[in-house]
């Protein structure tokens, strides 16, 4: 029974957890924060982070941050620059 308990516990406490698991995003926010307002697209630093630290969920944030800058910057139809209908 304690063998099972302690195969338990390093399954829930692994890889995701412990102080990698927070350290991660909290090296995303300031590589974002540093880099966001050098670079015209977002996300950069989080998703690089996020990559190298092998945390697919800031990986996935970074990508959505980045996927919204590129959507921004590209001339999509339907969205015009006045605050008409776009057209």
């Amino acid at each position: 029974m304690a063998r099972r308990f302690r195969g338990y516990a390093r399954k829930a406490y692994g890889s995701a957890g412990g102080f990698k698991g927070i350290l991660a995003p909290i090296i995303g926010g300031v590589a974002d924060s540093y880099l966001d307002p050098m670079l015209p697209i977002d996300g950069i630093g989080a998703t690089a982070v996020g990559m190298f630290m092998h945390n697919s969920t800031l990986k996935d944030i970074g990508l959505y941050k980045v996927g919204m800058s590129v959507g921004n910057i590209l001339p999509l139809p339907g969205r015009g620059g006045t605050s008409g209908g776009g057209f």
